[in-house]
C-alpha cells in the first residue's frame, strides 16, 4: 500500500515540501508499539526527509530547546511533547500523507483510547488541497475508530474479489510444492554416515 502510494500520489514528483509518514500496527507487537513510540517513529521518518530535503538542516530552535531540557533533566517526552514536535516539523512541508495501516490491531484501552485523539487533534486537510492528509485502515465493526473518525473522513470499504482469491491460493500451492521439491532434492544430496552401510529400497524395515 506505502508503495502504491509513493508512485500514484504527489509523492513520486520528488517535491522536497511533500512528505510521507506511516505506521503499520502488529498486534503481537503492542508491548513495543505505544502512543509514544509510535508518534515518536512518525517524527523520525519527518525529520529524516526534512533532512534530505535540505542540506545542512538546523534543528528547529524550539524543538531544540525542547530536547535540550528534557536531556538535562533526564526525562522521556510526554505525549503532548511529542505532538508538539510531530507539528512544528510538519508545519516544514506542504503536504504530509499520514498513514495508520492496521489500526484495529492495536489495543482499544492502552493504544487507540490515546492515539484517536491524537489524531483528531491534527490539523487535517481534505484531498486537493494543501496540508496533512490521514489514510487509516482498519476492519470494520471497530465501534470507537468508527465513532471518531466517520463523521470527518470518507470510508472507502476494501475486499478481496474471488479472482484475488483464487491467485492467492495458487500461489500457495505453488509455494507448497516447490518447497516439497527443496526438500526431497535435500534429502537426495545428503551423504550416509560414516561407519552406516547404505540401505536399498528392499532392505529398508
Amino acid at each position: 500500500m506505502i508503495e502504491h502510494i509513493q508512485k500514484s500520489s504527489i509523492l513520486s514528483t520528488g517535491d522536497p515540501k511533500v512528505a510521507l509518514a506511516y505506521v503499520y500496527f502488529d498486534y503481537k507487537d503492542r508491548t513495543r508499539q505505544t502512543p509514544e513510540n509510535v508518534v515518536a517513529e512518525l517524527i523520525k521518518q519527518l525529520e529524516f526527509q526534512l533532512a534530505d530535503s535540505i542540506d545542512d538542516t538546523p534543528p528547529l530552535p524550539h524543538i531544540q530547546k525542547l530536547y535540550d531540557r528534557l536531556n538535562t533533566e533526564g526525562k522521556r517526552p510526554t505525549l503532548f511533547d511529542l505532538q508538539y514536535w510531530f507539528l512544528s516539523i510538519g508545519a516544514q512541508f506542504d503536504d504530509i500523507y499520514l498513514v495508520f495501516d492496521a489500526l484495529d490491531e492495536c489495543d482499544e484501552q492502552t493504544q487507540r483510547s490515546v492515539l484517536l485523539p491524537f489524531i483528531m487533534g491534527l490539523p487535517l486537510k481534505r484531498a486537493g488541497t494543501k496540508g496533512l492528509k490521514l489514510l487509516v485502515t482498519a476492519r470494520p465493526y471497530c465501534a470507537d475508530i468508527e465513532s471518531k473518525l466517520e463523521p470527518h473522513a470518507q470510508q472507502l470499504p476494501i475486499a478481496a474479489d474471488a479472482g484475488d482469491m483464487e491467485l492467492a491460493v495458487r500461489a500457495k500451492i505453488v509455494l507448497a510444492k516447490q518447497k516439497r521439491v527443496a526438500v526431497s532434492a535435500h534429502l537426495d544430496s545428503v551423504p550416509d554416515r560414516p561407519g552406516r552401510p547404505a540401505v536399498g529400497p528392499d532392505e529398508a524395515v
